[in-house]
Parts: C-alpha cells; sequence; structure tokens
C-alpha cells in the first residue's frame, strides 16, 4: 500500500522552513530497486482535498496508485508547499511585469513580486535533492528525474529544468504563467543554452480566462513556449484541452499522462 509522509525543512538560499510531502508507492522498499522521483511545487495541493486553498487537490498518489495497478510502473512524489505571502517572489527568477495583472496594486504587494526563483532554484535543486537522495532509495540519475508544477509553478519548472538540465531530464508544464514577466522569460529561453537532451509535457486549457489572464492568452503562451522549447531541441508535447479551467481539477486529469508518459521512458529505456 502507498503512503503519504512529510518532513519540514529549512531552505538554506531563503532562510525559511517549508513542508514537503513525499508519496512512496506501494513497491517501495529501502532495500529494494532505487525509484525515480517526481519533484512538484505547492506540495499543500497535490494529495487532499482539506489542505488546498479551492477544495480540490490533483491526487497524484490515486494516479500514480493508478498507473502502478494496471502498468507495474512507480514513483516517489515530492512537493515543497508554497506560502502564499512568498509564492510570486519564489516561482519567479525574475520581478513581475506590473502590467501582466489587471489589479496589480492588490495582488502584487511588496515583497512577493518576484525575484527569488534562483534562489529558490537552488533550494530546490540541490539541497532538496540531495535531501531526499540521502533520505529515501531513489535513483538519482537526470533519466530518473523530473519537476512538474502549474501556473507560477509552471514557471520555476521550465526554469529549473533548463537551468539545471543535468539534474531534470524531464519537464511538465501545465498552464505555465510565462506572462508574470514574459521579456524576462524569453531572454532567458534565447540565453540559456540546451546542453543535454530533454522531454517537455505542455498543457493548457481552453477556459483559463480569470482575473489574472485573458481569455485565450494563456493558450496561446502555452504554444508559443512549446515552439521555442522545440525550438531547443526539447522533445516537447503540447495537449490543449478545450474544456478545462485554470485549477487542480483540470491538472489532475493530465497529470497521469504525464506520469505514463516519463516512467515508460524510464522503465523501458
Amino acid at each position: 500500500m502507498s503512503t503519504i509522509q512529510y518532513f519540514d525543512i529549512n531552505m538554506e538560499t531563503l532562510g525559511r522552513t517549508r513542508r514537503v510531502w513525499v508519496y512512496l508507492p506501494s513497491d517501495y522498499s529501502e532495500n529494494g530497486s532505487p525509484k525515480p522521483v517526481i519533484y512538484m511545487h505547492d506540495g499543500q495541493n497535490l494529495f487532499f482535498d482539506h489542505l488546498t486553498a479551492y477544495g480540490t487537490a490533483w491526487h497524484v498518489d490515486k494516479a500514480l496508485d493508478n498507473l502502478f495497478a494496471e502498468r507495474g510502473m512507480s514513483a516517489i512524489v515530492v512537493g515543497v508547499e508554497s506560502s502564499d505571502s512568498h509564492r510570486l517572489s519564489e516561482y519567479s527568477p525574475w520581478k513581475i511585469n506590473f502590467f501582466a495583472f489587471k489589479e496589480k496594486r492588490t495582488i502584487a504587494k511588496k515583497p512577493n513580486d518576484g525575484g527569488e526563483g534562483e534562489q529558490y532554484a537552488r533550494f530546490f535543486a540541490e539541497q532538496l535533492k540531495d535531501f531526499v537522495d540521502g533520505k529515501f532509495n531513489t535513483d538519482n540519475s537526470r533519466n530518473a528525474t523530473a519537476v512538474i508544477g502549474s501556473s507560477m509553478g509552471g514557471l520555476i519548472s521550465c526554469y529549473l529544468g533548463l537551468k539545471y538540465p543535468q539534474v531534470y531530464e524531464t519537464m511538465g508544464l501545465f498552464s505555465t504563467y510565462t506572462e508574470f514577466n514574459q521579456f524576462a522569460f524569453n531572454r532567458f529561453l534565447r540565453n540559456t543554452p540546451q546542453k543535454l537532451q530533454q522531454h517537455a509535457f505542455v498543457y493548457c486549457g481552453g477556459k483559463e480566462g480569470d482575473d489574472y489572464t485573458t481569455n485565450g492568452r494563456m493558450t496561446r503562451n502555452s504554444v508559443a513556449l512549446y515552439k521555442a522549447l522545440c525550438k531547443r531541441g526539447v522533445k516537447s508535447e503540447l495537449v490543449l484541452d478545450s474544456e478545462q479551467k485554470h485549477c487542480e481539477a483540470a491538472w489532475d486529469v493530465h497529470f497521469k499522462r504525464f506520469a505514463l508518459e516519463f516512467l515508460q521512458r524510464y522503465y523501458e529505456r
């Protein structure tokens, strides 16, 4: 039977403490075969509905339980909780473009206006990964390691994947909010060399209009991201679901497909 546990960790690069949730598959054993790892953001939204702000989680555990039952493939999931007061800052290496939000004065209040993503990424790719590899029976190779997030979590996942390709072979970019600072993000894509082969799963819903985005703009930005990744040589897949909104219930629908493709590459290599 799979289990979910948690621990608290001090983010050395930022001087903050965060809770980290860990899913261990039913066939996990300290003395068994090492497991691939899927690293995720917004950890409070991954497993339990009652911990989420909007009442619905990704239900990552159920998706992976089903994958193991159907295909015999399994993985560890590590999800770092986010903080409302620091989420925007930690999930973007660049300050916000204030034209990105309609209600910029109420939504983007300092210090939660971007710019700490580089420090968060160093914590995530170095300290957190080293801790997880030391505590659990993981396969620590890049082919066994994926990073995935949604919205701002998609933005920092893309940054992590391209900044640390020696760590992450696979990126899951769900409803990625590149518009937080589109100019800086595009410059990052242009100026960051593609050193290693990678895979990317780019997803967007067709009904993602809300206070932060104009209906259709998120889709256009996701298509542009997909094209930019393809141009870099990243083996990318684009999934557009016309019926889905910007929420965990939508990302839940397509997480299993992402996980299946990642694990197929891992187990069938």
